[in-house]
């Protein structure tokens, strides 16, 4: 069993959200939660190519699917059911028959006009009803409540130091100059660039510009849209970040990770 896994908290039928105000990076167990309004969305709409046979979602990790692990982690971290957008009905039922029923996991499919994580991502837009969105992969084992959890915290507070932020090109400072309006994003920026799938999204924000984008885009092409969307260096965030924002795309990186390996992307 790897040292994430054992670090994970545990996770009963009724989702129990995380305050990070009152719980440490390496506690297992909040004590006084909070609920963030927000919804959390796993994006499994994915084809899987380079994972090889079968939906990677379904693989597992310590006994555990991914989907399972990551869809357990969002349910703790918001305190309510997630949604999972896939492409096709059969993946639907696929992910459906491995989750617990009692988790009530709505599912939504991809937005027709648009592609990949895009249009999952509109997908849950459209079928949410909290003001944020937090996008997360199916395919991140290793996501970490506390991780997690800071992203609402800065979307809450609107306290962020200007020093500890950076900006959209990862070079540079980028000034707060006191203005606490709510960004249309919160995106976390380690040193391999932007992790736009571990992100927290307005959801009116997404709404509000979709129309505009093309089929093939990205959310690298949303947030390009998006003014004053706001990055976060690594610094201001949990050590967990590092490890929560791993995703794995081939049987051999998943094998990285269960060996307790960094896998590099």
């Amino acid at each position: 069993m790897t040292r994430e896994r054992q670090n994970r908290p545990s996770r009963t039928d009724v989702p129990t959200a995380v305050n990070v105000s009152t719980v440490s990076d390496t506690t297992a167990a909040p004590t006084a939660p909070t609920t963030p309004d927000a919804t959390a969305v796993a994006l499994a709409g994915g084809e899987s190519t380079r994972f090889g046979h079968g939906h990677k979602a379904l693989a597992t990790l310590d006994g555990e699917s991914l989907i399972r692990r990551v869809v357990g982690t969002l349910r703790t971290v918001t305190g309510r059911p997630p949604i999972v957008a896939v492409r096709t009905a059969d993946q639907r039922e696929r992910l459906t028959a491995a989750l617990p029923a009692a988790w009530d996991v709505r599912f939504v499919r991809d937005a027709e006009r648009l592609s990949g994580p895009l249009a999952g991502v509109t997908a849950a837009a459209s079928a949410a009803e909290t003001p944020w969105l937090f996008v997360a992969g199916c395919d991140m084992p290793l996501l970490e409540p506390h991780a997690v959890a800071a992203l609402f915290e800065r979307a809450a507070s609107r306290n962020g130091d200007g020093d500890r932020l950076i900006s959209a090109d990862g070079d540079r400072p980028a000034s707060t100059g006191g203005d606490r309006s709510v960004p249309p994003a919160i995106v976390p920026v380690s040193e391999r660039g932007h992790e736009p799938l571990h992100a927290l999204y307005r959801r009116s924000a997404v709404r509000d510009n979709v129309s505009e984008l093309a089929p093939d885009d990205g959310l690298g092409a949303l947030l390009d849209r998006l003014d004053g969307v706001e990055y976060v260096g690594f610094d201001a965030l949990p050590a967990s970040a590092g490890r929560s924002v791993t995703n794995v795309n081939t049987r051999t990186e998943l094998a990285r990770v269960a060996a307790g390996c960094e896998v590099r992307r």
